[in-house]
């Protein structure tokens, strides 16, 4: 009977998690280039139990040889939905989408490259100059195709971008001649491997070299052999990939197997106290 109690307490507690996954998507619905987690469940140790009078009357049976005894389930991991989130039209000129689910802005975070999909960018003035520089919503500078922060002087005029991440700078002296930068863009090809860096970042294990190396990530400029299928939108954002029905769904269809488990639980309860009367 202890095994009983075992595998559903244990099931229970991985099917938590899995709650914990769904409220977190559901928590960043309406947060910027958010990509949801899916979770995904295995058995735990299963037992085999032995004990057959003789081969020779399991003759015809399809099934292995034994009765197997599992001790619940656990969730194996979260996988990383990189679906393309929708376009939300905003017109400010510090707004950029990446349109094509495997590309990324990269961002220099201090600890190392970063990448993102939520393009809200800001300007920052650099210290003990004129210019400024162009940051995520958290500060971290977004990178040139020089592997550079994007900086220019402050006196800008306008800011234009077009589909191949070429970004245009005029100032405010029509004698000034316009400043041209390019958007480092990482294409992420295999988006499993993402691990969440905090403020909507995500990071690679491992240096980026290696992940180059090994074919998982390439450093692209758009502007020299784009495909099309990874382009930049300015004054757009992408919205999160969380779809509020299907994570309500998968919320209340969790709910019920926990409620399954705890009976489980209970009705184990009620069959022990059985025997212990009837042995009394």
């Amino acid at each position: 009977m202890s095994i009983q109690f075992h595998s559903a307490a244990t099931t229970m507690r991985e099917l938590q998690k899995k709650i914990d996954t769904i409220a977190n998507n559901i928590s960043n619905v309406n947060t910027t280039g958010y990509k949801r987690r899916e979770a995904s469940f295995s058995d735990t140790l299963v037992h085999s139990i032995e004990r057959q009078a003789g081969p020779q009357h399991e003759l015809g049976r399809n099934t292995p040889l034994g009765l197997r005894v599992g001790s619940g389930a656990k969730m194996a991991q979260t996988i990383l939905r990189s679906e393309q989130g929708s376009g939300l039209a905003t017109d400010r000129p510090l707004d950029f989408m990446i349109e094509g689910s495997s590309g990324f802005f990269r961002v220099d975070a201090g600890g190392g490259v970063r990448y993102t999909r939520a393009g809200s960018f800001q300007l920052q003035p650099v210290l003990n100059s004129d210019q400024v520089r162009l940051t995520t919503s958290s500060g971290d500078s977004v990178l040139g195709s020089n592997n550079q922060p994007i900086i220019f002087d402050g006196d800008y005029d306008t800011i234009k971008a077009d589909a191949n991440g070429t970004i245009q700078v005029t100032f405010k002296d029509p004698a000034k001649p316009a400043a041209e930068f390019q958007f480092s863009v990482a294409k992420v090809n295999r988006p499993g491997l993402l691990e969440k860096a905090g403020s909507n970042l995500f990071q690679l294990p491992g240096n980026e070299a290696e992940q180059i190396a090994s074919g998982t990530l390439q450093v692209i400029n758009l502007a020299q052999g784009n495909d099309g299928s990874i382009t930049v939108k300015q004054g757009a954002l992408e919205a999160s990939n969380v779809d509020m029905a299907e994570e309500m769904t998968e919320l209340v269809a969790t709910q019920r197997l926990i409620q399954s488990q705890g009976r489980a639980i209970s009705f184990g309860d009620d069959m022990m106290g059985l025997v212990n009367t009837i042995r009394g």
